[in-house]
């Protein structure tokens, strides 16, 4: 009776991930239409300007964290390393901009540094974090009920992982050749693993992103959701903030001369403008899983937190 009622259970949980990837069962036109609506309705755009703000005010503290942090780790270099990744995805004015400010902190240890730049990193992402939530707790049209100390402790618990992931990923592109290359004469598989390591550790690093997207989406709004680790939401996130970083760089550092109208301060708003758009894909994200569970027949209806049973 017990394997009849597993089994039932996992059937039913293979239906509901096959209903979720089917989009709910609405067409891509459909769905398309019904998140263009909900971002205008939910005001998505003045969400990612809250983000974008937040964003950028948390963005120097975590690098003052993360240089005093490096000051304490043996290894040459490291800071160049990670502004050289850093490039890839930022236009160079805003890299010359992060380079100035940041590197002359690695010189020596600063324990006053590390402390303090870690906790105004945490409160300034964390207010991101909640930012974010009150705007998925209107995707699903809901009202926050969760007492102010637990919304504040999801989102720093959030930005810690969130942060987590994100240096386990620089440290996949950074030390991936390395790690393969140790791994493969651990093992015997000598230049072909290595070679192999070089394709594999970029899906790696993108179901890393794909899974702190999927984590926010869980966490975040105040309602009741199976888990996935990944989702047609933090799919499209993740997608779309990369295409959007490359083709985005591509365009400033090629035809952009914001300095001609802003001055001196126009790295600080293509730094603004790139982080509006992170902030406004990963929103969109929140409002795609919302109107694919409204549809779902195992989803929720608009305004409901819990499951139907």
């Amino acid at each position: 009776m017990a394997a009849e009622q597993a089994d039932k259970a996992r059937m039913s949980l293979r239906d509901e991930w096959r209903e979720v990837w089917a989009l709910g069962g609405l067409r891509v036109s459909t769905l398309a239409r019904r998140v263009w609506d909900e971002i205008n309705a939910d005001d998505v755009w003045g969400y990612a300007a809250q983000l974008a703000y937040y964003f950028l005010f948390s963005l120097f503290p975590f690098f003052i964290f993360l240089a005093a942090l490096l000051a304490y780790i043996p290894i040459p270099d490291l800071m160049e390393q990670i502004m050289a990744l850093l490039g890839q995805l930022l236009p160079g004015t805003v890299l010359d901009m992060v380079k100035d400010n940041v590197l002359e902190l690695v010189t020596q240890p600063r324990g006053g540094l590390l402390s303090f730049g870690i906790l105004l990193a945490l409160w300034t992402a964390a207010s991101g974090i909640a930012a974010m939530t009150d705007s998925l707790n209107r995707a699903y049209g809901v009202k926050e009920g969760r007492a102010f100390w637990k919304v504040r402790l999801v989102a720093v618990s959030l930005t810690i992982g969130l942060a987590a992931l994100m240096l386990a990923s620089m440290a996949l592109l950074i030390f991936g050749s390395e790690l393969g290359s140790l791994v493969a004469a651990k093992v015997g598989l000598g230049a072909a693993f290595d070679t192999a390591w070089e394709f594999a550790r970029w899906p790696i690093i993108v179901f890393l992103m794909m899974f702190g997207a999927a984590l926010i989406y869980y966490f975040a709004p105040d309602v009741e959701q199976e888990w996935r680790w990944i989702t047609p939401g933090s799919v499209f996130a993740v997608l779309a903030w990369i295409l959007m970083s490359l083709v985005f760089t591509w365009y400033v550092d090629n035809f952009g001369n914001y300095s001609v109208t802003y001055g001196s301060i126009g790295a600080v708003i293509v730094l603004l403008t790139w982080m509006y758009f992170t902030g406004f894909f990963l929103l969109v994200g929140g409002e795609i899983n919302a109107e694919i569970e409204h549809a779902a027949t195992s989803g929720k209806a608009p305004g409901k937190k819990r499951l139907p049973k």
